[in-house]
């Protein structure tokens, strides 16, 4: 078992390399590539997906402080969407470029079920209230499942991480969230 991407990947251009694949997913995040080690268990899916969030997380913190700049896709400054994407492509998964369109891919997740890697939408004053305009990333949830903490690239700190909820902005402005990393029960997948 594997985890796949919801929506499934599209090839994302590698800043190295070309293109990846699915294939390619588990060697850029230092994950085992024999299928022979691994068993079918169930929990050899979210083994490899916890890998996989953790990774993005990782990869994520690095940019922490840099600069937001309305339209910007990194990776010396960002904005919301564009941070986003710079994070899901270094691992292979391709998303669309602004949160509005970002917001129509994956699964919807409900907010008690959130868990790293999902991604969050707000309206934004750009966007207007109702309006998707802003997205993050989860990357805890508190053993309690009542609060978790996000990376974002936000106008007023750049990226950086918040707590929700926060009885506050992002409280009063959160839309919905959407899952785009998703286990799949495949056996020998290659794609």
């Amino acid at each position: 078992m594997k985890p796949s991407v919801n929506p499934p990947l599209k090839p994302a251009e590698s800043q190295v390399a070309g293109t990846w694949s699915l294939i390619d997913m588990p060697k850029l995040l230092d994950l085992p590539v024999d299928d022979s080690q691994a068993s079918d268990g169930p929990n050899d899916a979210e083994g490899s997906l916890r890998e996989i969030t953790d990774n993005l997380t990782k990869f994520a913190s690095q940019f922490i402080g840099r600069r937001y700049v309305w339209g910007s896709t990194g990776p010396k400054t960002f904005d919301c969407s564009g941070f986003i994407r710079y994070i899901f492509r270094n691992a292979g998964v391709s998303l669309d470029r602004t949160s509005r369109m970002q917001y129509a891919q994956g699964e919807p997740v409900k907010t008690s079920e959130l868990r790293p890697g999902d991604l969050m939408f707000f309206s934004s004053p750009r966007s207007g209230k109702g309006r998707v305009g802003h997205v993050a990333m989860v990357v805890e949830v508190d053993d309690s499942g009542k609060s978790l903490t996000f990376i974002h690239a936000a106008s007023s700190k750049g990226v950086s991480y918040q707590k929700f909820p926060d009885g506050g902005y992002y409280s009063r402005n959160y839309i919905g969230a959407k899952r785009v990393l998703q286990p799949e029960n495949t056996e020998n997948h290659t794609a």
